[in-house]
């Protein structure tokens, strides 16, 4: 019987594990990068694309924002957004305001437009928060399913733990009842080291010791936010941490 083939997403959780913040947040940060990417390079000259992404009216918020940081994606960026601008605009030809006003009773509540406002909204979630929710699968079940393997253990206890919204989402996943009751202490020894960097850093800002030099400490209070809240850019406007 053949081996099965070790899976690209365990390498690149073992590759990410040792480095700050959520080891998922971080390659879901990458992907959407990637995926984006290809969007403006790849996609932009299908038309099938560009009829989705004026449907979808573009991308949410955080994901619209990330084409700013990717470099040469003006003319892409331009050239998907004329086409949800469009659709946009062309909505609005076509659904009259007046048309929406039934009665008086309708202006005084202030829903003369809830007809066009229905139009407009997005048919479909943003195409980078659907791409992200399939890798996110991936990695979660990729965890799952290596609970056992003494390399992702090994690279789990010297890493900041998962983000709650990931921890949660494996806790949930997992099948393997040793192998999740031994990532569960890990998980927990992680963040009570964290608890007391934290009590550590609130107590060197009491004025007796304000002068005493911070150590690891020193930004407790930001990986706190990466590890109750999730990574920054992970969870967009069409993907909760719940």
């Amino acid at each position: 019987m053949a081996t099965p083939l070790t899976p690209l997403s365990l390498y690149d959780l073992l590759d990410r594990l040792p480095k700050p913040g959520c080891a998922v947040c971080a390659l879901l940060r990458r992907d959407a990068e990637r995926f984006l990417d290809t969007l403006l390079y790849e996609f932009v000259i299908d038309v099938d694309s560009q009829q989705e992404f004026r449907d979808r009216r573009g991308l949410c918020n955080e994901h619209g924002w990330t084409l700013l940081r990717l470099s040469g994606g003006s003319l892409g960026t331009a050239i998907l957004y004329r086409a949800a601008l469009d659709e946009a605009l062309q909505t609005i030809a076509r659904t009259p305001v007046r048309s929406d006003v039934r009665s008086g009773l309708a202006r005084r509540l202030g829903k003369a437009g809830s007809a066009l406002a229905q139009k407009l909204k997005a048919d479909g979630r943003c195409a980078a928060c659907e791409h992200l929710d399939g890798a996110e699968t991936m990695y979660i079940q990729t965890i799952g399913q290596y609970l056992g393997d003494e390399r992702l253990m090994a690279a789990f206890r010297d890493s900041s733990g998962l983000c709650l919204p990931h921890f949660r989402r494996l806790l949930e996943a997992a099948s393997d009842a040793a192998g999740i009751e031994d990532f569960v202490a890990v998980q927990r020894a992680i963040w009570e080291r964290l608890k007391a960097d934290l009590e550590e850093f609130i107590d060197k800002n009491r004025h007796e010791r304000s002068r005493e030099p911070m150590g690891t400490e020193g930004d407790s209070w930001r990986r706190v936010i990466d590890a109750l809240g999730g990574g920054p850019g992970v969870f967009g406007a069409d993907r909760r941490t719940t």
